[in-house]
């Protein structure tokens, strides 16, 4: 991975030598990563790698035993998630997490409201905005608990979005849905990306991946175990390893049919 003075002086966001552990299990073993603005990163492993650890470890849902966190140059290692979501880090989580008995619209206002600290018209025409880019203004009035999959995953999306963030965490939006379901999903993503927005994306769907990110890094262990552009870091002996090698290849290469329902097939 590049960790060059260069590197370290225009990242946004930057982890040196963090290290988190569950008991005797070690989900990050000094771990140290750069992402520049507007950088577009797909985080991939195998399950028990440490991907979503690592978003908590951003997000400050977790805190690292050792190691500094930086954000725009500025140490948040001790800050929790409602202080880094104020400086622009926004985050989804594999399970959409809504506030089931309130409408779409409430979900986005709140997100606004919080995380972008607006307030009155200027948190109400923002929310609006998000619904529109995101494809829910139809069903702002509906309530979080009805909305099917895809939906429940457009908000999630839109209530990371609303946040104003900096830096948006990704965390497996794509799965369980349909190819023409992901590929509105990737839009939106590159839409986000296109405005300046830091994208770090974990996904299983790795032809979603490979088709909207510049840079893979691939995670086993609490390590990282590659770093680069995405065909590179996939044809590597290590990652190939620990994706079983042939599968990863064949979603690369792209001649095999989808698993019937998920875009793409998915790596586990």
């Amino acid at each position: 991975m590049s960790d060059t003075p260069g590197d370290r002086a225009a990242a946004l966001i930057e982890l040196d030598h963090v290290t988190k552990t569950f008991g005797r299990v070690i989900v990050a073993d000094g771990l140290s990563l750069a992402v520049g603005p507007a950088d577009m990163v797909g985080i991939v492993g195998p399950n028990g790698a440490g991907k979503t650890s690592l978003f908590g470890l951003i997000s400050g849902d977790l805190t690292p035993a050792s190691g500094e966190i930086r954000f725009g140059g500025q140490p948040i290692t001790r800050l929790g998630p409602a202080a880094r979501c104020r400086l622009g880090i926004g985050r989804t989580y594999q399970v959409p997490r809504p506030f089931g008995d309130m409408t779409v619209f409430e979900n986005v206002l709140v997100a606004v409201q919080q995380g972008a600290g607006l307030r009155r018209q200027a948190s109400y025409e923002r929310a609006a905005r998000v619904l529109t880019r995101t494809g829910l203004r139809p069903d702002a009035n509906v309530p979080a608990e009805r909305l099917g999959l895809l939906q429940r995953k457009r908000l999630e999306v839109a209530r990371g979005i609303a946040t104003d963030p900096k830096l948006l965490l990704l965390d497996e939006v794509a799965g369980g849905l349909t190819d023409p379901e992901v590929g509105q999903l990737v839009q939106i993503v590159l839409g986000i990306r296109g405005e300046g927005v830091a994208v770090l994306w974990i996904e299983h769907v790795m032809r979603t991946l490979t088709a909207a990110v510049q840079r893979l890094i691939c995670l086993a262990g609490g390590r990282f175990i590659g770093d680069g552009a995405p065909a590179e870091v996939l044809a590597t002996p290590a990652v190939r390893e620990v994706f079983l090698g042939a599968e990863v290849t064949t979603s690369l290469a792209g001649p095999a049919p989808p698993t019937p329902g998920v875009a793409g097939g998915a790596v586990t």
